[in-house]
């Protein structure tokens, strides 16, 4: 098998943008104050991580146009990169469903880059090159970017009281 490795750092570099954006937009004050606003932006950034990422295979293919490319190309990609930005924004959402304070989202966050980001150029199985550094590069900028988003961007959750306490109760 004749596997051609010319474009693999652009795969690296589209599977840190599915995390960046994936869990960011989970991590902002209009996510943690209303759900359903969480699940608005993730539906429509899904939408948009799938136009680019059809835009990108496009223009590295033959070039044609990117409707083309969302007609034409193989359905099953489609559903390739819909499920793996699901899994990879699992983090950020999670987090934000359970109302988790910001520090425990931003450590979750952050260390699913880290676990996933920095052994992706060796499981690429390039023969004449691991890509360490093109890892550690891209984890480096990834994480930088996922928190500085949650440092300008998030907030505390909102902790609704869901039972009264025995003093109140015994008034």
């Amino acid at each position: 098998m004749n596997i051609d490795f010319t474009f693999a750092p652009w795969g690296m570099a589209f599977a840190a943008l599915m995390l960046v954006i994936g869990n960011g937009v989970w991590m902002n004050h209009l996510a943690r104050n209303r759900a359903w606003m969480g699940w608005l932006l993730w539906s429509s950034s899904a939408t948009l991580i799938l136009i680019v990422g059809a835009a990108i295979e496009q223009q590295m293919g033959n070039g044609s146009g990117i409707w083309a490319g969302l007609t034409n190309v193989n359905k099953e990609n489609h559903w390739i990169v819909i499920t793996l930005y699901a899994l990879i924004s699992i983090p950020g959402a999670a987090s934000v469903l359970f109302r988790q304070p910001v520090i425990w989202t931003r450590l979750a966050v952050l260390t699913t880059a880290i676990i996933v980001l920095i052994p992706l150029g060796r499981q690429l199985q390039d023969p004449n090159d691991s890509r360490l550094l093109l890892s550690l590069g891209i984890t480096a900028t990834t994480a930088a970017l996922i928190w500085l988003w949650s440092k300008l961007l998030d907030c505390e959750p909102e902790h609704a009281r869901k039972t009264v306490p025995l003093e109140e109760m015994s008034q």
